[in-house]
């Protein structure tokens, strides 16, 4: 498919289709499945979904109106053999596939034809390519407007220029931001071993955690040396996407350090996509999306998660507490009292010996110069400030002051987060007034 500027606006603007010659619809099971095939169309509607519009002939009428008719428990799953897969030919001759579709067919009688219709999550084709290259390639484009560090011009047809790219190297990958009106486009290239699917999925959460935002790719096309992989998605416009406070800055060229070690770091630090990091930070932003007061409890469980997740070694009971504790069960053994009771307190003390306490690991990151110990503090006073009822009535200084406990405990999740994949570079201190901006340094990492 060529990217012509004509194409990518028909992308963000919800108008793109592809009329087919041949589309099958096969129901996902092993036996006898219900079979749609017939011309149609694949498009955007309104409001970025893609859509099918299939029309066929009707071959077992009583078999499909079973199907449609049938009845699917309230609140369990339903099963994989009420859904479809797509296998469709456009007028071009390419191929596309598509899973795990819902379709609805109307019949109306006594016609003889069904028009199926059904929304898909993606289509996806695949191209062999006649030549391997040496390098691999991911491409992306993005509707919506995104402010990145933009270090390289582009030249405007009335003879004019503008800076609209970001154009940098982190860890081995070539990365070339372009930003327009109405969307970006990512390339990105490098040697196989350091480019693949899985750090292409990496390079769109290091992004999102940058931006503060969800990146939705409309397109996405791996070019992996013998093939390439080229995926359209559904992106709807009802989707709340509100800027979760970002780590740094990333609107001016002096932020492209921050933003290449940043994803530089990510990508090394991280080993899979969807990891435990990211899934914490998508959380918080997810619950941002609603108020602060879900924000809060949000954030401050995915601070516990984190210390439990990477820090689980220090918050361990130090010796001292743990020789105490050994000899508080020897002592308890001799002592004539109810089996019942006596076990509830063995097990109360095994329990703080062998399980890791935030709190404990919090502390100890902030005695090794990590943080300053009031933002642990805040931390702890945002969850349990968290798990009450809202106060509707409170007044406008005291929720001034959860806001800051807020911001200050975002300021702390960025630097656990920074600490982890060992970042270096600039950052926002949201837990300090104005919110100043202040260097993270490897030597204040203990």
């Amino acid at each position: 498919m060529n990217f012509s500027i004509d194409t990518i606006n028909k992308f963000v603007s919800n108008t793109f289709e592809i009329d087919c010659i041949d589309i099958i619809l096969t129901q996902k099971v092993d036996n006898d499945p219900i079979v749609y095939a017939g011309p149609g169309t694949i498009r955007q509607d309104k409001n970025g979904i893609l859509e099918l519009k299939l029309y066929t002939k009707i071959n077992d009428l009583k078999k499909e109106m079973s199907h449609r008719l049938k009845y699917h428990t309230p609140g369990k799953i339903i099963p994989g053999d009420n859904y479809f897969s797509l296998k469709a030919t456009d007028m071009s001759g390419v191929e596309w596939t598509s899973d795990n579709i819902w379709a609805s067919a109307n019949v109306t009688f006594p016609n003889s034809g069904i028009v199926v219709k059904a929304k898909l999550r993606e289509i996806e084709t695949v191209e062999e390519r006649s030549k391997a290259d040496k390098k691999n390639y991911f491409f992306v484009i993005v509707p919506g407007k995104y402010e990145i560090p933009c270090n390289e011009k582009e030249d405007l047809p009335n003879g004019g220029w503008h800076l609209s790219r970001s154009v940098f190297s982190a860890n081995n990958l070539k990365v070339d931001l372009n930003k327009h009106e109405k969307y970006l486009i990512l390339n990105a290239n490098s040697k196989p071993e350091f480019l693949n699917v899985g750090i292409s999925d990496k390079i769109l959460e290091a992004l999102n955690i940058i931006l503060g935002l969800i990146v939705r790719p409309v397109v996405i096309k791996y070019t992996l040396q013998k093939h390439s992989i080229l995926k359209i998605k559904s992106v709807t416009d009802n989707f709340s996407n509100k800027i979760f406070p970002p780590p740094f800055k990333h609107s001016s060229p002096r932020d492209i350090q921050s933003f290449a070690n940043f994803l530089g770091k990510y990508l090394i630090s991280v080993d899979n996509p969807f990891s435990a990091l990211y899934g914490f930070w998508h959380k918080v932003n997810r619950a941002w999306q609603a108020d602060i007061e879900n924000a809060s409890l949000s954030l401050g469980v995915a601070i516990e998660g984190i210390l439990k997740t990477y820090f689980s070694e220090i918050g361990l009971p130090d010796k001292e507490i743990t020789n105490q504790a050994n000899a508080a069960i020897e002592a308890l053994n001799g002592i004539d009292i109810g089996v019942r009771i006596k076990k509830r307190i063995t097990g109360s003390i095994n329990g703080l010996l062998n399980n890791s306490s935030p709190k404990g690991a919090l502390y100890h990151l902030a005695q090794n110069g990590l943080f300053n110990k009031a933002i642990a503090k805040q931390w702890v006073k945002l969850r349990n400030k968290s798990v009450h009822p809202d106060n509707l009535n409170e007044d406008p200084r005291e929720f001034q002051k959860y806001i800051d406990l807020n911001y200050t405990c975002i300021a702390l999740f960025y630097i656990l987060l920074f600490s982890i994949i060992q970042y270096d570079g600039k950052y926002i201190d949201y837990s300090e007034n104005a919110w100043p901006e202040k260097i993270f340094k490897e030597e204040t990492k203990q």
